[in-house]
């Protein structure tokens, strides 16, 4: 599976596979064989990292949004750890407000679970509009912009794919 690991103003990306037992991580064009057992908490993890051990002390900030704090030898570090579901999010919430109508679109393929908003209700920027499942996780989409909901192209149980549109707001 494909991460962006963010930590102060560095971002990389991160392919991590689980084998026999152990993370095949590939950075950077680098291949890294990581061995992880938890101690006593899943927040305190003993890693091997090539032929180095490392005790991590880690936990989620706001894991629905990718959020994490780790403690490594002393150091404290806020991280960013985001699938490509939630990167997509993160960008299109960092969209500037539009003028006229806004279409949010899903992110990726998945299933529509739930359907929050109605035709002609009034939403404001960060209201969830539609609940979706993807990559076997719940993910509520929002808006980025305030106005008032004029088309709902989805229904609860469709399937979408990437960038199909699901709701439109008139913002004007």
């Amino acid at each position: 599976m494909r991460f962006i690991v963010r930590i102060d103003d560095h971002e990389r990306t991160v392919d991590i596979v689980s084998h026999n037992g152990l993370f095949e991580l590939e950075m950077d064009g680098r291949a890294i064989t990581v061995n992880c057992a938890y101690l006593g908490s899943t927040e305190n993890l003993s890693m091997l990292i090539d032929n180095k051990s490392y005790l991590v002390e880690a936990a989620p900030l706001r894991a629905d949004e990718g959020r994490y704090y780790a403690r490594v030898l002393g150091r404290h570090y806020e991280v960013d750890v985001l699938d490509e579901l939630l990167a997509a999010a993160r960008e299109a919430q960092n969209q500037p407000e539009h003028s006229g109508h806004h279409v949010v679109a899903a992110p990726m393929p998945g299933l529509i679970i739930d359907v929050k908003v109605s035709v002609g209700d009034t939403v404001a920027v960060g209201d969830t509009l539609v609940i979706m499942e993807a990559m076997k996780m719940q993910n509520e989409l929002t808006t980025a912009a305030s106005g008032v909901v004029r088309e709902i192209h989805v229904a609860i149980r469709d399937t979408v794919e990437s960038q199909a549109p699901l709701v439109v707001i008139d913002t004007e």
